[in-house]
């Protein structure tokens, strides 16, 4: 059975967030027309635009929140993560919450470039 501390967990899926906000943020650019001037004409495209920093914002909210729980959690406070790491079917994802990958917010997803592995999604 995996057992780890709540504080680790906590701060796994904060770093994981983390990630999914910078990741989101990126998203940004797609506002904006080549000229870099905003595509405000079309509602469909404003409204999209809206839920993309909406997100982004939230995802910085809950890795922050997720952090501070973590740091105010006592660490003899073991829990275990055997069936919620059960749910979880991306590998990476999965190794990297088991604290069995480093966690690098930088990058949602790192494919490896010696097995010549292309992931599109």
């Amino acid at each position: 059975m995996t057992k780890t501390t709540m504080s680790d967990v906590l701060m796994r899926m904060s770093y994981e967030l983390h990630a999914l906000a910078d990741a989101t943020d990126e998203f940004h650019h797609l506002a904006f027309a080549e000229d870099g001037t905003p595509a405000l004409q079309n509602m469909d495209f404003v409204r999209a635009t809206q839920s993309i920093d909406l997100t982004q914002q939230i995802l910085a909210n809950l890795s922050d929140f997720a952090a501070c729980l973590a740091m105010a959690s006592p660490e003899s406070m073991v829990v275990e993560t055997q069936e919620a790491l059960s749910l979880i079917t991306l590998s990476d994802l999965k190794e990297r919450l088991d604290g069995r990958a480093p966690s690098d917010p930088s990058r949602l997803a790192q494919v490896e470039e010696d097995t010549g592995e292309l992931e599109f999604f």
